[in-house]
């Protein structure tokens, strides 16, 4: 998530008001350094994307990918819990009905290996039926990895022989063999494996090839005894912008000084290692109605090379999340110095993966 004016309503719900200038933090007190060393005195490396970032060892992992348009997914599993989860899904697609009569699934079956299977099935129950849905699913590691990704048929839909629909035309063969070819090179991957050839890493898997376009990931980070911290890491190869992070400031001012209760707590540029970076760090009033943290920090905004992706980290404090519903805070978990030391910690740390790209 970019901070736009935009994205930082929907970060913060923003109710806050961006000061002119950042001001100098006080110091921790020894409450407040005890809770940081507690935080940061066993961090464990994180693969993400082609990146490493550096986490508090006890974190809780969600995310995936979205390789040349297709969906990546992974999930903890026996094989046998992954072959019983394939025949529930064949049974769920065989008995689903479109409302017109159109043959549901269209094709399912093995990919090219041993532990894989495939679907293709129409999009929905009510549409027409040229919109088609590819799913494979791989075991590996032990992971269940499931891949997906959306196509169009017209030759063999009601549309056939209507002229002014043909060039839809048909792309599921290529589309199918687009997810096979993917499937052929991802693994399951333990969340301490860091690999060692390029690849991309996603939650519970990776995918082994050289960098290219249409990469995308997302894996948020969120620590048990912290439930309203939460850290989130975007990469994406066509995420390049020619405006920076700090060049957008005048946008988020403009919105945010009619706001109040809410100042800048630092932003500039960053150095990280073979990475120029701008970071923007907010405090204010959540969603939550508490004093939280809005921090964020962005790398290669400007590059417009494959082995240099746009990196996006944010870290929010005082927020409400799903896990937490029906729960309300009375406030942040993190006072902003144990907010703004964690995250000195966190983000200095992400990196280029050896070999990754």
């Amino acid at each position: 998530m970019r901070l736009t004016s935009a994205s930082f309503i929907g970060g913060l719900v923003l109710t806050l008001a961006l000061a002119a200038c950042s001001h100098q933090p006080a110091p921790l007190t020894e409450q407040e350094k005890n809770t940081l060393n507690k935080l940061t005195s066993n961090l464990k490396t994180q693969c993400v994307g082609r990146y490493l970032i550096d986490m508090p060892a006890d974190v809780s992992i969600t995310g995936g990918a979205k390789i040349m348009g297709v969906e990546f997914d992974a999930k903890a599993m026996s094989v046998e819990e992954y072959r019983r989860d394939v025949a529930n899904r064949e049974a769920e697609l065989l008995t689903t009905k479109h409302q017109d009569g159109y043959k549901f699934l269209l094709a399912h079956g093995s990919a090219r290996s041993v532990n894989t299977h495939y679907f293709i099935h129409l999009e929905n129950t009510y549409d027409e039926n040229i919109s088609r849905v590819i799913e494979a699913y791989k075991w590996d590691g032990g992971y269940r990895i499931k891949l997906q990704t959306g196509a169009n048929d017209v030759t063999t839909s009601a549309y056939k022989d209507d002229a002014t629909m043909q060039s839809i035309g048909n792309n599921v063969p290529q589309k199918t063999w687009l997810i096979f070819d993917l499937l052929d090179k991802v693994r399951g991957r333990e969340n301490d494996d860091i690999p060692t050839e390029p690849g991309v890493c996603f939650k519970g898997g990776f995918w082994s090839a050289k960098a290219q376009d249409e990469e995308e990931t997302n894996t948020a980070f969120s620590l048990p005894a912290y439930p309203d911290v939460f850290f989130n890491i975007d990469t994406d190869t066509n995420g390049h912008d020619a405006i920076t992070l700090l060049q957008r400031g005048g946008q988020i001012d403009e919105y945010i000084m009619s706001s109040p209760g809410g100042r800048t707590v630092r932003k500039g540029t960053v150095e990280l290692q073979d990475m120029q970076a701008e970071e923007w760090l907010l405090s204010g009033t959540t969603a939550a109605k508490v004093i939280g943290n809005y921090f964020s920090l962005e790398a290669n905004s400007r590059s417009d090379h494959v082995k240099e992706p746009f990196v996006n980290l944010t870290m929010d404090t005082g927020a409400l999340y799903k896990s937490m519903q029906g729960q309300s805070l009375v406030k942040a978990s993190l006072t902003e110095g144990e907010a703004l030391a964690l995250w000195d910690v966190v983000s200095r740390t992400v990196r280029p993966r050896l070999n990754g790209f």
